[in-house]
């Protein structure tokens, strides 16, 4: 069917809908559906979501295609987004407002009352509060590239700030979203629009700037410091998350309130969910996985390419992994709809006709890579291969320290280094979003970072044979630090037998919510504390000849805003640098844990 050609315009009959939710408010639907659909012809319904404005006709490819085969496809714009009517509050609304719209779908004539839902990001994200509300007709859902606890491992990570992801969706997304907004509604002029406009261009233009300024908290300000707004608007009614989440750096009731880990047991429907592995969302999309598969009966099926957040070619950063690593060449919206026709029409297709569920991975290697089907994830063949932080010994002349099976000895000396966060570590690559301009996400070469003082290395020896890596890494380590609190990352390298060196994964955690990131725990200056660093999934092979290594350091800017050094840094107007140690010795040894799936392979 996929090579039918795509429905016309007077194939397609467009109506424009509304609705009231559930406490009156009213949203605003676009339908497509095919024009043979009636009262007496009636289609199941891909529904998506969105804050981001109703699509016209034509649609985007996925959307396209499953009006081809026969489904009608519905946008809904959330509460307070594009025509529909209410405060937006992101995520807040989701789940009464998706159980109602699917609601309303089933009791149309035209629908069979059957409806799936589609959509990445966002629009992927409120397909799980959807799904907690248990609506009479949903009967699967396909969250991509889709976050979990927003505070988690999206917007905020492990204590520290996603400055580049909050910053660019803030100002280069949702910002002229809701300036246009504002103007259709008149309650800006064109004058003041496009000076609110041409203020987010200048952040995206310039974001670094922006994401190192100080105070944080107060960024829209600064960013809308010379737009005339009237006086019954302010910087607030273009980003109006921005103030509530920035001052709730710890994991409370507000986050709670909106976090669907808490309700994996209610999302009672089969799911497909897709990722890649430089994708901003892979941490979130498989927790959401592993969430539903753990707590419910139905089939959830895992897919996650080389890709990231806007890129599912098969160039992701400086390696081409070759055509079939691409989605089109994986088939990705064939595989939606053979997924929407085995759980929506109960029509069984494609890899779908099977009992078990599809988990499929592309696993990695620099210049290749490969599809690999596995019964869970992580594979239960994975076991742990935990790798010692050793340092550097004085009479050694290599660069760095080592990774080793064995546990250090007891009177290793530490490793200090400083911390500068008006002169942070640049971002190189990793699972990035939503600016390529300034960070481009996926696979890089980062040698460079063995040229700078406030990174310290741990390689392996080289392996003695091909070595494959399956599920989630961490880094477990034991840091001081003269401040009152820090940050310390961690990066997973390739390092080919010629001496290049690519990122396979990376992490962060702040110093004071390292026993969680609901309480915040004192950091004692100069006293040693364990904290532990999740660097999130892989699925690699490390050739015979080849290492890892395992970069440490205290920024990864701009991914993460650079902590200034404070209790306190997102309301901090000052920094000042930290002298940072780690330490590896008996008693205090610090470890990588690593998955891995070869369980014969070793290296020298």
């Amino acid at each position: 069917m996929s090579d039918s050609p795509d429905p016309k315009r007077d194939e397609i009959i467009t109506t424009e809908q509304v609705r009231d939710a559930a406490d009156g408010t009213t949203l605003a639907l676009r339908v497509f559906r095919p024009n043979e659909s009636s009262p007496n012809n009636q289609v199941p319904v891909l529904l998506q979501r969105t804050p981001y404005e109703r699509p016209e006709f034509p649609l985007e490819e996925l959307p396209m295609a499953a009006l081809r085969r026969g489904y009608a496809v519905v946008y809904e714009d959330v509460r307070g987004r594009g025509a529909s009517n209410g405060e937006f509050k992101p995520w807040v609304h989701e789940a009464t407002d998706g159980r109602t719209a699917v609601e309303w779908i089933t009791d149309q004539p035209w629908s069979t009352g059957n409806v799936g839902t589609f959509g990445s990001s966002s629009p992927g994200q409120v397909q799980l509060f959807t799904a907690a509300e248990q609506p009479d007709g949903l009967r699967a859902i396909a969250p991509m590239f889709t976050p979990s606890d927003l505070h988690r491992s999206d917007f905020f990570q492990d204590g520290a700030m996603s400055a580049l992801t909050l910053i660019s969706w803030s100002f280069g997304w949702l910002g002229p979203h809701s300036i246009s907004r504002l103007e259709r509604r008149e309650q800006l002029s064109e004058d003041v629009a496009s000076a609110a406009r041409q203020a987010c261009e200048a952040v995206i233009d310039d974001l670094p700037t922006f994401a190192s300024s100080r105070p944080l908290v107060d960024l829209p300000s600064r960013v809308f410091k010379d737009v005339p707004f009237p006086s019954d608007l302010s910087a607030e009614d273009i980003v109006p998350h921005w103030s509530e989440w920035v001052n709730r750096p710890t994991y409370d009731d507000f986050w709670r309130s909106f976090d669907p880990e808490l309700r994996y047991d209610q999302m009672d429907v089969p799911g497909l969910h897709i990722t890649g592995w430089f994708e901003l969302c892979q941490h979130g999309t498989i927790t959401n996985y592993r969430g539903m598969s753990n707590a419910t009966d139905r089939d959830q099926h895992l897919v996650v390419g080389p890709w990231s957040h806007r890129n599912t070619s098969s160039k992701i950063g400086e390696i081409d992994f070759g055509s079939h690593a691409a989605a089109d060449e994986y088939g990705l919206v064939d595989l939606h709809l053979d997924f929407f026709d085995t759980y929506v029409r109960d029509d069984p297709s494609g890899k779908f006709c099977h009992n078990d569920p599809l988990i499929e991975t592309y696993c990695l290697q620099p210049d290749a890579g490969s599809w690999t089907q596995h019964t869970s994830w992580p594979p239960t063949e994975t076991r742990i291969n935990r790798r010692y932080l050793h340092g550097r010994d004085s009479t050694e002349t290599v660069t760095g320290g080592h990774l080793r099976e064995t546990p250090p000895p007891k009177d290793m000396q530490p490793t200090t280094y400083q911390h500068d966060p008006d002169n942070p570590v640049p971002t190189r690559g990793g699972p990035l979003c939503c600016d390529p301009e300034t960070a481009t996400p996926g696979m890089f070469e980062q040698s460079a970072y063995d040229e700078r003082n406030d990174v310290i290395s741990f390689t392996t020896p080289r392996f003695d044979e091909t070595t494959e890596f399956a599920g989630p890494v961490r880094a477990s380590l034991v840091v001081s630090t003269d401040t009152h609190d820090t940050d310390f990352t961690a990066k997973l390298v390739h390092v080919t037998s010629d001496g290049r060196a690519y990122n396979l994964c990376e992490g962060i955690q702040r110093a004071q919510y390292r026993h969680g990131r609901d309480k915040s725990v004192d950091v004692l200056p100069n006293t040693p504390m364990r904290l532990t660093i999740d660097l999130w999934n892989i699925h690699h092979c490390v050739p015979a000849g080849d290492r890892l290594r395992l970069y440490v350091a205290s920024s990864n800017f701009p991914r993460f805003d650079p902590h200034p050094g404070t209790e306190d840094p997102w309301i901090a107007d000052e920094s000042s640098v930290a002298t940072q140690i780690l330490y590896h010795e008996t008693g205090r040894e610090s470890y990588l844990d690593l998955p891995q799936l070869s369980v014969n392979s070793k290296s020298s």
